[in-house]
């Protein structure tokens, strides 16, 4: 035997290399002769390619339908163990599934009706209680209610509870890793605690490690094997379900299982069981299969001979005085065949071809020419008035431009003259400008002229003839901040304060001294639009959920063990973070703005907080039905014109909770959509389609002429 050994100075290296274990990257050792290995499961020495088989599979159920006299499904269950348990109206009552091929099953348990869950503390006690309407109150009281009552994992540990009663105390039948534990409510309660080894132990079965949950459904634990068993009886229809290692029960025939445990028609899988369970057909019976495909083999040329069904005449022509030229049926089978002549008038006009798209260009030339273009004759031009004349175009009116009319200069010394010679119900507005704040890009009486000059138009056009619109100028009387020498009229009587100014007076009275703002911000002499994109668009709240470190680990090793030392897993860990930066991603390219929450609390602080209010939620499945409605409820009071998506990975979670698709039928305009993950700019953009709330609008700062026209009728309403 020759062993190559390494250096001296190689010893440590190499023996590192000897000790490391295999990574799940190292090809599969082959153990030798296994290419010479035997095929045939009867063989005592036969492997199989993944190792030996195992006899100690799980249990095949029998497939199970019961129904009710009315025909509706009550229990249905396939050989895996998977199934249903129903109720007559419809609802489930019992949810069981199968886990490691069979060999544990786990299980849900429903109420036939809602009701409530309350709390043991009371709601006043409770942290953070504040004093809520009647209409959330009932909404509180709707998220409260239920029909779940319970969940046993596959390893048969979990907790059942029953319905509550009078006072709402409800009981409970809980089995863990070491104890199974039974509570009674009610005034002669108890409870109830014993060791799964001594109940394991014990020769005579008990019946004290019973509950019954609901009028339907009876829970009861088996002390031999240690499985639940959910004894479900509901119209007539009565059916036991096993919960947990049920790989412990043994096969029809055995004993040393408590009663009740039985399971009618169930077996053990046994591949050696299987193989000599299939039955071949013998030699013989194969021999004779063969000697009569032969025999009807050797009939084919009679087979071909069988006449046509368009049969001739006995001349071989056709029937004389016959209009559509029927054929007449012989006697004799020699006329019952086509003739030559026959032949060839069937090929008569056929057209030689090699390739099918040539045949069909040559018949869409010639012999099927497409249609010539219709060539639009008066009458269609017309209309379907001809002969009479055309209407004309449809009737409507002409967008109205009124032109700036310009208004009357005055003189500041003339103000309070003109103010006091108005007649009873008209109006004199003064315009106070001064040449020197006409430079300005901000706050300018240039453009306080301009809307002046524009309203008063509209007023003209509307016939408003109550309206005298005048301009006065600063800078013609006096220093407009001299107090004593050349002070400025305007200044001095009305305390006017900077330009552009507006004074209004009625029946020689003033009746507004102010630079007027319109419903946003800024003055007469401003108007501007804020072309920003964070004022213009609807800021973005995403909540995405952080996973905990066990969370992550624990998702890693389940995706590490799935692959089984492939390159490549079926499945892979759900990477929150990952997600984060896509969506991030997306809304960065589509122009959104947004805040990034980790938590269900976090999403619920940004949206009471924010300023501006969010305008849009991007909300992950994984928070829930509960967390997704508190925040966009929360949204929707500060801002009612937001929206909100679920965003939803269907590859690796599977299909959507049942609680978010209702979401829709309970509450209308909560939820906008579903966006499938990973998102992309295309289908964010396709689902805020014809959305206007999602726009670009620009918002508008300072008066225009819109703002002074409304201003100035409702000042004349009042006078």
């Amino acid at each position: 035997c020759q062993t190559s050994l390494p250096l001296l100075g190689d010893a440590p290296a190499a023996l590192a290399q000897v000790m490391a274990p295999p990574g799940l990257l190292d090809a599969r050792a082959r153990p030798a002769g296994e290419q010479f290995e035997p095929r045939r499961p009867t063989d005592s020495k036969w492997r199989g390619r993944r190792g030996d088989l195992r006899p100690d599979l799980g249990p095949i159920y029998p497939i199970v339908n019961l129904q009710y006299s009315d025909n509706q499904p009550a229990v249905q269950r396939q050989e895996d163990g998977g199934g249903f348990a129903s109720f007559q109206s419809g609802k489930k009552a019992v949810c069981v599934l199968s886990h490691h091929q069979t060999r544990r099953v786990s299980a849900i348990c429903y109420a036939s009706n809602e009701f409530n869950v309350r709390s043991a503390v009371p709601e006043n006690a409770r942290p953070g209680y504040r004093k809520v309407s009647a209409e959330d109150a009932a909404r509180n009281e709707r998220r409260g209610r239920t029909r779940t009552l319970g969940v046993l994992d596959e390893w048969g540990v979990g907790i059942l509870e029953t319905l509550p009663d009078g006072t709402g105390a409800r009981g409970s039948y809980e089995v863990t890793a070491k104890e199974v534990i039974v509570t009674i409510p009610g005034p002669n309660g108890e409870r109830k605690r014993a060791s799964r080894a001594a109940l394991a132990a014990e020769t005579q079965p008990s019946d004290s490690m019973t509950l019954r949950l609901c009028p339907e459904l009876v829970a009861t634990y088996d002390n031999a094997t240690g499985i639940t068993l959910l004894d479900f009886n509901c119209g007539g229809v009565s059916y036991t379900f096993h919960v947990g290692e049920v790989w412990k029960i043994p096969p029809s025939g055995h004993g040393g299982f408590s009663q009740g445990t039985q399971m009618n028609g169930m077996s053990v899988t046994h591949p050696a069981g299987i193989f000599d369970a299939i039955n071949l057909q013998s030699q013989g019976g194969l021999d004779s299969s063969t000697t009569i495909m032969t025999e009807h083999a050797s009939l084919l040329d009679k087979t071909l001979k069988c006449s046509t069904s368009c049969l001739l005449s006995s001349s071989g022509a056709q029937q004389v005085g016959s209009p559509q030229g029927t054929l007449k049926k012989s006697a004799s089978e020699t006329t019952m065949r086509f003739t030559l002549d026959n032949f060839k008038s069937m090929h008569e006009g056929r057209i030689d071809f090699r390739h099918e798209h040539l045949l069909k260009k040559k018949l869409a030339k010639d012999v099927h020419p497409l249609l010539a273009k219709t060539q639009v004759v008066r009458p269609m031009r017309e209309g379907y008035l001809y002969p009479q004349a055309h209407p004309g175009k449809p009737p409507g009116e002409p967008p109205k431009v009124s032109q700036p009319v310009s208004l009357e200069q005055i003189s500041c010394y003339d103000v309070p003259q003109r103010a006091a010679s108005l007649e009873g119900g008209k109006i004199l507005i003064v315009l106070v400008v001064a040449s020197w704040a006409k430079k300005s890009q901000y706050s300018s009486s240039a453009h306080a002229q301009v809307v002046a000059e524009a309203t008063l138009a509209e007023l003209q056009a509307l016939g408003e003839d109550r309206v005298h619109f005048c301009v006065a100028e600063l800078s013609e009387a006096g220093a407009p901040h001299s107090a004593t020498k050349h002070a400025n009229p305007l200044f001095k009587q009305y305390g006017v304060k900077q330009a552009p100014w507006m004074l209004m007076f009625s029946r020689g009275e003033l009746i507004m001294n102010e630079n007027p703002h319109g419903p946003q911000t800024g003055g007469i002499g401003f108007a501007a639009r804020l072309r920003y994109m964070a004022f213009a668009k609807p800021r973005v709240l995403v909540v995405e959920p952080a996973p905990s470190p066990q969370a992550a680990q624990s998702a890693a090793a389940a995706t590490a063990a799935e692959s089984g030392g492939r390159l490549k897993s079926t499945c892979r860990a759900v990477n929150n973070f990952q997600l984060q930066l896509e969506t991030q991603e997306v809304l960065r390219r589509t122009g959104f703005d947004f805040d990034l929450a980790l938590s269900a609390g976090d999403a619920m602080r940004l949206s009471a907080q924010a300023q501006p209010p969010y305008g849009m939620l991007l909300c992950s499945s994984e928070v829930g039905a509960g967390g997704f409605s508190e925040v966009a409820l929360r949204m929707k009071e500060r801002n009612p014109k937001a929206i909100a998506f679920i965003c939803h990975d269907l590859k690796r979670l599977g299909p959507l909770d049942e609680s978010i698709r209702n979401l829709e039928s309970q509450q209308r305009g909560l939820m906008a959509g579903v966006l499938r993950r990973p998102i992309t700019k295309s289908s964010l953009e396709g689902a805020l389609a014809g959305n206007d709330d999602v726009r670009i609008h620009y918002p508008t700062c300072g008066i225009v002429k819109e703002n002074l026209l409304e201003l100035i009728q409702r000042k004349l309403e009042i006078g």
